[in-house]
């Protein structure tokens, strides 16, 4: 293999990218603990029940502040991310696509791994999957991405009030009068197993169900056009270079901070109130509008947080107060595994087993004191390293041979 062909260094980086990227990670982190925790699966009924009311404010601030958000955030810095591995590809001599094919293969593997072995909420493999599709617009004009991302955007919104008209064509009513009951039954079922199940328990009787769930989920809900949706505006925004140089674009910055800002409250007070999820079942009217605020509020919303983060980081102070985000964001990929590892010892069988315990406000508070917790490792690990463990050995399995790990020279403090 060319000598050539290497890892971007630390010196290319750009650090507003990697702060982005550790702020997502929070975000992330933030969602999954509906999942992780398992509040965000107790039927409604349940949920109305049992949480308090500090509980059913958190939950809609996740909805809105949240939900999808930094999921976006994460696509469009994968799509960005693309772009400039392509572009320094060229740079080195490789004007091919085979070293980001295999970069691709080797995150679907690990995704697997994750996905089956840990926690079946993984989007590690969808992204693999899904950039295989991205490799398709490399050469695509500005305007052509511009297009596609927008029909991206509107698909979903199609979709649901297509099945508004045929789900109760298709599903039996009988079926729609048990279905609180069934979803009780389900939740019990599910409690059981992941706080008394052994590992391969967990891993044969809930992660492979949840798994299969999930892709079902993620056709039906028309997950996927939406990631596309924002790897394409990743891929336009490094085209035009507006995180590259940032001073450059203040007046677009601010244009998306308005309209990204009005379109993003209005969209997720819609998908708050009236959805909750990206597609409620059983479809209903009142859904419809909190579906399409989530198609159009949640990308406002998160291209609005880029377009903030990128204005204040060109400011002094809040640059101090945002570069400790920055070794989060370069270690993104171990950051978010050790996420699944600490979760899954919190709540299943084979640690603390608090899973279907805790509420909204005490998983939101876990998920930000694992957060903070993060940071300091990854700012420590960074000061003595090149990459995070994950990231190493992605890149290794990549480039077909062993790299450094230790840096040269410690950073300094």
């Amino acid at each position: 293999m060319n000598d050539r062909i290497a890892p971007i260094t630390t010196a290319e980086r750009i650090d507003l990218v990697d702060v982005l990227r550790g702020l997502a990670v929070c975000g992330i982190l933030i969602g999954n603990m509906q999942w992780f925790s398992g509040y965000g699966m107790m039927p409604e009924t349940m949920q109305a029940a049992d949480f308090s009311q500090a509980d059913k404010i958190v939950q809609f601030l996740v909805h809105f502040f949240i939900e999808g958000k930094f999921y976006s955030i994460f696509s469009f810095l994968f799509g960005f991310g693309f772009a400039l591995q392509m572009a320094r590809a060229e740079q080195r001599g490789d004007l091919t696509t085979r070293l980001f094919k295999r970069r691709l293969l080797w995150l679907f593997v690990i995704g697997v791994l994750h996905a089956t072995l840990l926690w079946a909420g993984d989007i590690l493999s969808v992204y693999a999957l899904m950039g295989f599709i991205l490799i398709l617009f490399r050469k695509r004009r500005d305007k052509t991405l511009l297009k596609w991302a927008v029909m991206m955007m509107i698909v979903p919104v199609g979709f649901y009030l297509l099945s508004f008209v045929l789900f109760p064509v298709f599903v039996p009513a009988d079926a729609l009068a048990n279905f609180g009951a069934s979803q009780v039954e389900r939740w019990n079922d599910q409690v059981q197993i992941v706080t008394h199940g052994s590992w391969w328990q967990i891993v044969t009787g809930y992660n492979l169900v949840y798994l299969a769930g999930r892709w079902a989920g993620l056709i039906i809900q028309m997950r996927l056009p939406k990631i596309l949706a924002m790897f394409l505006l990743g891929l336009w925004t490094y085209g035009r270079g507006i995180l590259r140089e940032p001073e450059k674009h203040s007046d677009l910055l601010r244009n998306v901070l308005i309209y990204g800002g009005v379109l993003g409250l209005i969209g997720n007070i819609a998908l708050a109130a009236l959805a909750g999820n990206e597609a409620p079942l059983p479809p209903t009217i009142a859904a419809i509008f909190g579906v399409i605020g989530y198609a159009f509020g949640v990308p406002a919303l998160a291209l609005w947080t880029i377009s903030a983060v990128t204005l204040l980081w060109q400011r002094t102070d809040w640059s101090r107060v945002l570069s400790p985000l920055a070794p989060v964001g370069r270690m993104a990929l171990t950051n978010y595994v050790l996420q699944t590892v600490v979760c899954v010892f919190i709540f299943y069988s084979y640690g603390v087993a608090e899973f279907g315990r805790s509420g909204p406000l005490r998983s939101t508070a876990i998920a930000l004191a694992i957060f903070s917790g993060q940071i300091a490792v990854s700012n420590v690990w960074l000061r003595y390293f090149q990459y995070g463990p994950l990231e190493w050995v992605w890149r290794q399995l990549t480039y077909g041979r062993r790299l450094k790990l230790r840096s040269e020279v410690p950073a300094e403090a």
